[in-house]
């Protein structure tokens, strides 16, 4: 049900804040005194209090009071007495400062009048009492625990469905639970069929008691009572911390639709997103904002009966921002609760389950959730990283045109940005690695072979540092041929390579196992085989014979402590896996009943050895189904209801011990619905083959709907399957731009430790700067930087006590792929003819001379020079440079403090670097290549370009280095 928030913060309210000021140390007073409007008498036994907190107080018989408060700031002031308006004032309290009010109140003619026709409380009534008994305290625990003590004083009306209540004395509340009074005074109360709201003002006291029990017990279900809750929320998001606290927080795509969502949390169309990034914190106000926008919120540190989600037994709660932003103080506290509607399991929490403003929890919260509820065992999220080629046979100088995908391995939704490395390699050598930027989890590409390439097969690979905290099988490969002569080789090994797979990962001794095999050539070719198992005795187990897809499948029942070995019909003898002498078969049905999955648990142990295991069913991480299961016998089913399995995709079973280890596992593919009419019984091909390693669908064999289960079955027998646990924490994060990374040393080849050095970036995309410090070796390195194409970098040593520093710049892949077997598809005739073909025309076109292309000249960061001095190195080679300058750059000038062209300054550069004209002086002859002159009177400037022999760089503890950037 969609329901707006509780109004327990006056709609008024304004953070006022110029300045804030939390200093514990210091005491600040309010006193004052209380009057009537009209008769100037003073009012005994007014209330006064802060609002929302637990800092009250009555007037004496004078009508004077005070206030002690513990911290200085923002202040909201309220008196009331029953028959009066309540008075409210809003101030900033200063530390250590005594502020005195004078208070008037006003009576109030409404409650006098009301007060003469209050009728009894009737049946009726009581019916609505009821009712608004529980939208106003609610429904949780805290509420069944709470009780209001003068509810004959609250009206109630119900006109068109609508429920409203009005009181003209405060609310009193007992909350046993949390061991609080309160006092609720009223101001508007409204209830929908979808939604609620209401507002007021609340003065908090706390519950006598002398027991120490029930004391801890106030404490811990105040704790419990703070944590997920939306102050917990939006204070976690002020100290930046809400991942840390069990936050979890996802956008819709598009947000400006109505919320709908599907009842598995993975079949939505949702983006994590981190809130502590889009919080702006003004410290001078100590105020938070964030941006409009609806949040999906998951609070993983407490179940939720009421699953919001099949697949999430969490607190998951929706806010909605009203307003251009939702300002909050750093203790989590609106500044106005008219700007937020919420919905799910924080919208279940009302009166009894409000804390004063002044609250502070006492316990300590783990750093880390308990548990990733909803997901399997050491699930961590993960991306798939998907390439596409336009086809597999090149030839020199081809253009190979590429597109890579990187989705959510779970949601499949695009990831936003990531850098991405295209790895081009053979079999025993790196040829080329290209730095991609992916936005919104796309990219297309090109690479063009180099004229230089021998012939064979080639491998392109993408990854991005987060993958690399995973199986490198399941990164996104794909195999080329290319073709350099004009008589191709022949493959000169192509051997047969035969591999089985146990059904449920582990073959066990005296049961029947399913076992499935897999038979390509080395260049990744099917073949069909046909062959036998065979103990040492040569006794015949079991009898094979794959299909023109190289794939196959049989059952065999091994003997214990037994090698066996397999045997192909052309006299190959193939390694056959080890059985171990006792555990768990796990059979899948998943063809015969298209209903349900049925499946077997099969064990060879002692009725002793039965212990409960966890059997859970996921999607790609998700668990769908999960049970307990403890053998009471030799052979146990299970049977799950495919209508209960929502979602379409690899599934995957596993059986874990007590401790989550695994112990048998199992794949199968779950099609889509055949009632849902926008997913027909159809696969798709490249995120079906992105749950494998080396999968290779066929499209011909996927256009029959009744081969498709028998298909994907077999390809799910042979094939390594994505994990999607991962036992030790990631050790490699996303990568958000570049790094520059090098080392200093001195001459001696001692580092140079704990010295700032400044680089200097320019690119044709951007102009950037970074400083670092070198560490105990004398190593560097950026922050993550983003530009594009080549790049100038410009390192400078800052150091007078350093001379002639040694800068080098590390250059290297930072991780080069393993080149790993996959499946290709073999060039026919009529693809080889056409390379050939082409490359015969490369060759004859090879000897014409084409325009020669102009690498770009970052010394010259302009389009043009005015003039251009070219030194002659024999003839001016020892002349300084201020007799070049002079001898040839009419009209220029050099002072004491510059040079100059007529009255013009003119910088000066050296090699496009800002220089001073004491360095310039220092040069010779032989050291220049040339001298630019620039009189635009906006860029005027003397460049002078060096030569390669010139130390006049490593003089200034300087290098310049070229290095290629991102590619986009």
């Amino acid at each position: 049900m969609k329901t707006k928030p509780y109004r327990f913060i006056d709609k008024k309210l304004v953070f006022l804040l110029l300045l804030l000021f939390i200093q514990k140390a210091l005491s600040q007073t309010i006193t004052g005194q209380v009057t009537d409007s009209q008769t100037n008498e003073p009012l005994p036994f007014v209330n006064v209090f802060i609002s929302n907190t637990t800092k009250g107080t009555q007037t004496d018989i004078k009508g004077n009071f005070t206030l002690k408060l513990q911290t200085s700031g923002y202040s909201k002031v309220v008196a009331s007495m029953v028959g009066y308006k309540s008075f409210e004032q809003e101030f900033v309290l200063r530390p250590d400062e005594v502020r005195r009010l004078t208070i008037k109140l006003q009576t109030d003619t409404k409650f006098l009048n009301e007060v003469k026709i209050s009728g009894k409380r009737d049946k009726q009534w009581k019916r609505l009492y009821k009712d608004f008994e529980r939208e106003f305290l609610g429904r949780t625990k805290n509420a069944r625990n709470s009780k209001i003590l003068n509810p004959f004083q609250i009206d109630i009306n119900r006109k068109k469905q609508v429920l409203t209540a009005n009181a003209l004395q405060a609310i009193e509340i007992e909350n046993k639970a949390l061991g609080y009074g309160i006092s609720y005074q009223l101001e508007s109360f409204q209830v929908t069929g979808t939604s609620y709201e209401f507002s007021g003002k609340t003065l908090f006291k706390l519950l006598p008691t002398t027991d120490d029990l029930q004391t801890q017990t106030w404490d811990n279900n105040r704790n419990q009572t703070y944590r997920g809750s939306l102050r917990h929320f939006l204070k976690a998001v002020a100290n930046r911390k809400s991942h840390q606290e069990g936050f979890r927080v996802y956008f819709e795509k598009d947000s400006t639709l109505k919320i709908s969502r599907n009842r598995y949390f993975n079949n939505n169309a949702l983006i994590e997103i981190n809130p502590d990034t889009l919080a702006q914190l003004n410290s001078v106000l100590q105020r938070v904002t964030l941006p409009a926008r609806r949040y999906e919120i998951h609070y993983l540190n407490r179940r939720d009966p009421q699953n919001w989600y099949f697949d999430l037994d969490r607190e998951i709660s929706w806010i909605e921002i009203k307003a251009p932003i939702l300002a909050f103080s750093y203790n989590g506290i609106l500044e106005n609760s008219y700007q937020i509607e919420t919905i799910g399991s924080m919208s279940k929490r009302r009166v009894a389950d409000l804390l004063p403003d002044d609250y502070q929890p006492t316990d300590s919260l783990l750093s880390t959730p308990t548990e990733n509820a909803g997901l399997i065992p050491n699930f961590q999220k993960q991306e798939k990283l998907l390439l596409n080629i336009a086809q597999n046979g090149y030839t020199l100088g081809d253009t190979v045109q590429y597109e890579v995908d990187v989705i959510d391995a779970t949601t499949y939704h695009p990831v936003g940005q990531t850098v991405v490395y295209l790895t081009i390699c053979s079999q025993n050598q790196l040829i080329e690695q290209q730095k991609l930027w992916v936005a919104q989890g796309k990219f297309k590409g090109k690479w063009v072979i180099p004229d230089t390439l021998k012939e064979g097969d080639y491998q392109l690979i993408v990854h991005n540092s987060w993958s690399r905290n995973f199986d490198e099988h399941f990164w996104g490969r794909k195999n080329i041929h290319i073709i350099s002569n004009l008589s191709p080789k022949n493959q000169s090994d192509d051997s047969i390579q035969t591999a089985f797979f146990p059904e449920s990962g582990t073959f066990i001794a005296g049961l029947s196992n399913r076992v499935g095999f897999t038979s390509f050539t080395k260049s990744g070719h099917p073949v069909s085989i046909k062959g036998c198992v065979l103990t040492p005795n040569a006794d015949t187990l079991a009898v094979f014979q794959s299909n023109e897809e190289g794939l196959g499948s049989f059952y065999i029942t091994p003997p214990s402590e037994q090698s066996l070995k397999a045997v192909l019909n052309n006299g190959t003898i193939v390694p056959f896996p080890q059985a171990v002498p006792k555990g768990y078969v796990m059979q899948a049905e998943v063809l015969k009943d298209t209903a349900s999955i049925t499946i077997k648990l099969i064990n060879n142990l002692l009725h002793t050895e039965w212990k409960p295991m966890r059997l859970l069913l996921h999607l790609r991480g998700q668990i769908l189904y999960e049970a307990i299961v403890t053998p009471k016998r030799n052979l146990t089913f299970a049977k799950i209801p495919r209508e209960d399995l929502e979602g379409t995709g690899v599934m995957q079973i596993l059986l874990l011990d007590a401790l989550n280890h695994p112990i048998a596992n199992r794949a199968f593919y779950q099609s889509a619905s055949s009632s849902d009419e926008d997913e027909k019984s159809t696969v798709d091909i490249r995120l079906f083959e992105a749950e494998l390693y080396a999968g290779k669908l066929s499209s011909e064999l996927l256009k029959d709907e009744k081969t498709i289960s028998k298909y994907t079955d077999i390809q799910l027998l042979t094939h390594a399957v994505r994990s999607y646990s991962l036992e030790i924490p990631p050790s490699f994060d996303y990568e958000t731009g570049m790094i520059v990374k090098g080392k200093v040393i001195q001459p001696n080849g001692k580092p140079v430790t704990n010295t700032s050095i400044i680089g200097f970036i320019n690119s044709d995309s951007t102009q950037l700067n970074f400083q670092a410090l070198t560490d105990a070796k004398g190593a560097f390195s950026s922050p993550p930087l983003q530009w594009f194409g080549k790049a100038d970098i410009v390192i400078q040593v800052q150091s007078e006590k350093v001379k002639a520093a040694v800068i080098s710049l590390d250059t290297e892949p930072s991780y080069i792929p393993k080149w790993l077997w996959i499946p290709a598809t073999p060039l026919n005739n009529p693809q080889k003819d056409s390379l050939l073909s082409r490359l015969q025309e490369r060759i004859k076109l090879k000897t014409t001379t084409g325009a020669k292309t102009l690498e770009r000249d970052f010394r010259r960061n302009y389009a043009k020079a005015d003039t251009t001095l070219h030194i002659d190195a024999a003839t001016m080679k020892v002349l300084p440079f201020a007799n070049i300058l002079e001898s040839g750059g009419e009209g220029l000038t050099l002072k004491s403090e510059g040079a100059y062209f007529g009255t013009t300054r003119l910088a000066l550069l050296v090699d496009g670097l800002p220089t001073t004209l004491e360095s310039l002086k220092s040069l010779r002859g032989f050291e220049i290549e040339a001298i630019d002159i620039i009189k635009s009177s906006k860029e005027a400037a003397i460049n002078v370009l060096l030569r390669p022999q010139s130390s006049f760089f490593e003089d200034q503890n300087l290098k310049r280095f070229v290095v290629p950037g991102l590619v986009k």
